[in-house]
């Protein structure tokens, strides 16, 4: 079963702290993926490796800029 981080697993996991996590410059091996919501947006604003920075990016270039393994659908839908 896929999960979330614990805030506490963050930066030894990923090389991020929480708040600052981004999908470019993390650690070897962190496979990236990237929601299907993002699909319906120009930009998106990201975390840029601390609390406090950040970068806009077209989706094609976020598609880029993370070496993405792929695109998934994580929202949830209410049951009938």
């Amino acid at each position: 079963m896929q999960r979330f981080l614990k805030p506490e697993e963050c930066e030894k996991i990923i090389g991020h702290a929480p708040g600052g996590v981004c999908p470019f410059g993390i650690n070897d091996g962190v496979k990236v993926y990237l929601g299907e919501s993002l699909k319906s947006m120009d930009s998106v604003l990201l975390a840029c490796g601390t609390s406090d920075t950040g970068v806009e990016l077209t989706i094609p270039e976020l598609e880029k800029a993370s070496c993405s393994a792929g695109w998934v659908d994580i929202t949830k839908t209410p049951s009938s």
